[in-house]
Order: C-alpha cells, then structure tokens, then sequence
C-alpha cells in the first residue's frame, strides 16, 4: 500500500451548449466552457489507512491532505469540518470539500475512532477468520477479518456494532442495516451476558447468546449466537 491513499477526481471538460433565440447580431450560434475538479488526497495515518485509531483523552492530529487544481496548490482552499471530541469514546468524521470556480464541489472524509485505552473491554477489534456460522447447509468459516468496536455505555455495559461479527453486513455486502448492533454485560470473571441486539433491516434479533466470554490475557472476546430460529455463529473478536 502507498503512502498516500488517493480520492482522484479526474480532470473533465463539460461542454456546454447555449442557444439563444433571437434576430440578427443579439443571436448566439454557440459556447463552450472548461471546467476542472481539483485532486483531493489525504494522507495515510501512521497504520497505512485514511482511518484513525486515537486514544481517549490524546491529542488529535490530522496526518494532513493536499488539493492539486489543473497543476496548482490549491490546498489552502480547503475547508475542514469535524466533530472529533478527544475526551469521549466514540467514531467521528473529519469532512473535507473544495469548490472550483464553477461550483463544482469535491470531498473526502476521513473516520476517526477514540477509544479509552485504560479500559480493559473497550477498544476496535477484529474478527477471527476462523470464526463461523453452522446452518442446515453445514459450518462455513468466515474467512475474512472484519473490523468491530465496542464502547463502554458508562453503566458496566458494553455496545458492540455487531453481534454476528459482520457476517451480513460485511461478508454478505447486505450494508450495516443487517449488522446486529447489541449490549453486553462483562462480569468480573469474564462471562458475557446479553442484554439487547437488533437487526434494522429484517426488524428482528438474536434468540440467544452462549458461551460468552472476555479473555483479558487474550484481549477476545467470544460467544455463540443463535439466530433466525436456525443459525448459530460462533464469533471470536481480538483487540487491535
């Protein structure tokens, strides 16, 4: 993977026709008009992505980005908006636009994720590969590494953004209205207790969780979740 990871926009030309009714001189036979989309490129975090992975409590530095406009710098022309709190767990955007003179807007946005590094549950993990679903088709393994977070609710609970550990939502493609987003509780011997899921697109949740556990010398967490009658998947998730 480079250094930079590139939104181009290439250079157009939209031609543009006007005719005007009219007599003698005052009548126009035609015009044209150029117009170019300014390169908007952001810089790779420190982890080769556009994605950043902030600590709780830290400092937030934009890696940077640049605007290149029919060969020119233009990157002091671009406007910067974010909602980054540093002093609350969460996923935020920082939006970047740029208009040319003809109005034409691009954009670029980059996700930036805080999380309290003094937590021992809380954090972005990702998804065991081995991890799978067992359905009247058989055991099928994920085989793919997926990225979830879980947050501290600040009441002993935890939200995790899905519960089937992407199976719809990322190795489906369905979108995250077929993730399973949930609550858990972790005790303090590690068992995990479910307290609420749902899933947006077909209006249901899970029917129940098994085997929940947090490994701290691990940093896992694991469970079984029976769904749709018919399913089990069996998801284990390691902290990044």
């Amino acid at each position: 993977m480079t250094m930079k990871s590139k939104l181009t926009y290439m250079i157009i030309s939209v031609l543009a026709v006007f005719s005007l009714a009219g007599c003698g001189d005052d009548s126009t036979e035609g015009m044209t008009f150029i117009t170019y989309y300014p390169e908007l490129t952001l810089e790779n975090s420190a982890d080769g992505g556009t994605t950043l992975y902030c600590a709780k409590g830290g400092t937030f530095t934009d890696p940077g980005y640049t605007a290149i406009l029919n060969g020119e710098d233009v990157t002091d022309q671009v406007q910067v908006d974010s909602n980054v709190n540093m002093d609350k767990s969460g996923i935020y955007t920082v939006a970047y636009s740029i208009v040319n003179a003809d109005g034409f807007v691009t954009t670029a946005s980059r996700k930036v994720i805080v999380t309290d590094q003094n937590d021992p549950v809380e954090g972005v993990y990702y998804v065991d590969p081995a991890s799978y679903r067992v359905s009247s088709a058989g055991e099928t393994p994920y085989g793919a590494s997926y990225e979830m977070t879980v947050f501290n609710n600040g009441n002993g609970t935890y939200a995790v953004s899905d519960l089937l550990g992407g199976w719809y939502d990322k190795r489906a493609n369905y979108g995250i209205a077929y993730s399973m987003p949930g609550d858990i509780k972790v005790s303090e011997d590690g068992s995990i207790e479910m307290l609420s899921s749902s899933v947006a697109g077909w209006g249901d949740s899970a029917d129940y969780m098994k085997e929940g556990k947090f490994d701290s010398a691990t940093n896992t967490l694991s469970w079984q979740v029976g769904y749709a009658g018919s399913m089990d998947f069996y998801v284990t998730l390691t902290k990044r």
